[in-house]
């Protein structure tokens, strides 16, 4: 199931015919006249999908694999990235995809906005897709999947969705993806399906530990740390599955405690107004995509730093992230890097 949360991570614009489907196999080869090995999908991209996309289009396993009808919104004005696949299995059955964050700055926001909003735009097109793809195929049993943002958007159709759908449904999966809020566990619909829901957690993780769990929650051992370990590929397969974990580790423990204090003690007005400063200074700043700040020297990390207006508040967030993280495990973000960028802004602390 994993590799399917990865398939809808790939664009398949202009591969999957309108109103029809095509296989694995032969989506990938066209895909693959567009697009390298090579090529990088971005810095929250694992560095493997690429080639796992090169390998399944020849493998018998995926032979008889279907996609249809992938959704793919981009919407800087209403904050919203969200993309959806579904991949027809063998078995009769359909496997709904949701792609988790891409590169861009409005969808990193976006994953910060779970923390303020009970609802982004995100989730209410998960919720719509999934009900239009039971309307289309009436008979089919339903899973659904998600890595990141797509284990929440996973999460969110399964319990959200109209009930006779929600009765279709045979398991939810969410890859490492960053929970809910308390009232979203309240739901009547949550309490239908919390047992068939599995929420699959790096041992390292710093995404999926962020706000309330769903589900059963399983942890599996990762071989890095940081934002690496987010990277479902870093994680340890023994046959056909992943190597299990009793706990997290002490570092993602420490940075669930850090997090999760800040959005439990912050108001909805200062959460607010903290994403708002950060995420409009990097697109103010000519900045649109992660990889994009990859590339910043230390005088415009700098730069960046203190255009967010004065603000102690959010220069005292991302000071904690620094800390919380280490500098190893961001080593790809020079203003989560520089030794000189911590000393400044504890400096300007």
């Amino acid at each position: 199931m994993f590799l399917c949360s990865q398939i809808s991570t790939a664009d398949f614009t202009e591969i999957i015919p309108e109103g029809g489907q095509i296989s694995i196999p032969d989506a990938f080869a066209k895909y693959f006249e567009i697009h390298k090995v090579e090529d990088s999908l971005g810095l929250l991209q694992s560095q493997y999908v690429m080639s796992m996309y090169d390998k399944i289009k020849d493998t018998v396993r995926f032979k008889n694999v279907y996609l249809r009808r992938q959704v793919n919104l981009y919407d800087k004005e209403n904050e919203e990235q969200f993309s959806a696949v579904t991949i027809v299995l063998p078995d009769n059955t359909i496997c709904i995809s949701f792609r988790g964050t891409d590169d861009t700055i409005i969808g990193w926001k976006e994953d910060c906005n779970l923390s303020v909003y009970e609802t982004v735009p995100a989730q209410k097109d998960a919720i719509d897709y999934v009900n239009a793809e039971a309307k289309f195929d009436t008979v089919s049993g339903i899973r659904i999947c998600g890595h990141s943002k797509g284990g929440n958007l996973a999460v969110t159709a399964g319990v959200r969705v109209a009930p006779d759908v929600r009765k279709r449904i045979i398991q939810v999966y969410s890859f490492d993806g960053p929970g809910f809020q308390p009232s979203f566990l309240r739901k009547k619909g949550y309490l239908e399906m919390k047992d068939r829901i599995t929420s699959i957690w790096s041992q390292n993780s710093l995404v999926g530990v962020l706000l309330e769990p769903a589900g059963k929650v399983e942890i599996v051992h990762s071989r890095v740390f940081g934002t690496l370990a987010h990277d479902g590929f870093n994680w340890t397969v023994i046959g056909t599955v992943f190597e299990r974990e009793k706990e997290l580790s002490d570092f993602s423990k420490h940075f669930d405690n850090l997090a999760n204090q800040f959005v439990e003690n912050a108001t909805q007005e200062e959460k607010i107004a903290l994403f708002d400063e950060l995420f409009d200074a990097l697109l103010s700043g000519g900045y649109s995509t992660l990889t994009e700040l990859t590339k910043m020297s230390i005088p415009e990390t700098m730069k960046f730093l203190h255009s967010l207006n004065g603000s102690k508040k959010v220069r005292d967030f991302i000071r904690q992230m620094i800390k919380a993280i280490g500098k190893e495990s961001v080593s790809m973000i020079p203003i989560f890097n520089a030794a000189d960028s911590q000393k400044k802004i504890d400096e300007d602390k």
